[in-house]
């Protein structure tokens, strides 16, 4: 069975959600997490209503991520 936290989060909702220190946080604690990604002008962000996080493609590379992508242009990118 895997255990995910959305956006990151441990006891509902929060300030940090799709903050990578969070979600870096819950993959060391064992969580898989969804996080909500977008790209826009060649760069990739995490944050659910906006881009907000700035995170290096390097940042997706791991089997416990659960990406959703809240656009097309992350979509493809990532594809």
């Amino acid at each position: 069975m895997n255990y995910i936290s959305h956006r990151g989060n441990l006891d509902g909702k929060s300030t940090s959600e799709n903050h990578p220190d969070q979600i870096n946080r819950c993959l060391d604690l064992g969580f898989d997490v969804e996080i909500d990604t977008w790209y826009v002008d060649g760069e990739f962000y995490l944050g659910h209503d906006e881009p907000q996080y700035k995170v290096k493609f390097d940042f997706f590379p791991n089997k416990k991520l659960w990406v959703h992508c809240k656009n097309v242009a992350a979509l493809a990118a990532l594809k």
